[in-house]
């Protein structure tokens, strides 16, 4: 990873960062930032994409076979979409500890972009 794009990255992020309450879950370079992202039940979480390719970030079961689903309550899928914003919002009853595997639905075969949610 370059210098310059992790201070272009951290100055698109600080510049237009997330609202009190919310968290904000960066995709750049195919990839997630944070990779592990720490969450509270309620909160609501901005998805930015900042690649010019479509990305999504979509909740699985499993980290070892990527499909879409929930774990306990907790799923999510923004959908595929390019240089944007798109938001979710973690149930309120999700229980403290639950972890919950997230990747792109575009970039599966390659691995790219897989990361985890913690609810705290």
């Amino acid at each position: 990873m370059s210098r310059g794009w992790a201070l272009g990255t951290f100055l698109a992020t600080a510049a237009c960062g997330p609202m009190d309450g919310d968290a904000l879950l960066t995709i750049a370079d195919f990839d997630y930032m944070p990779n592990n992202l720490q969450v509270a039940p309620g909160e609501t979480v901005r998805v930015r994409n900042l690649d010019t390719a479509a990305h999504s970030a979509t909740s699985s079961p499993s980290s070892a076979d990527l499909m879409p689903g929930a774990v306990e309550n907790v799923g999510f899928d923004t959908g595929e979409f390019v240089m944007g914003e798109r938001e979710f919002t973690v149930p309120a009853d999700a229980a403290p500890g639950t972890f919950v595997t997230f990747y792109c639905t575009v970039h599966r075969d390659d691995r790219h972009g897989v990361g985890k949610l913690v609810v705290r």
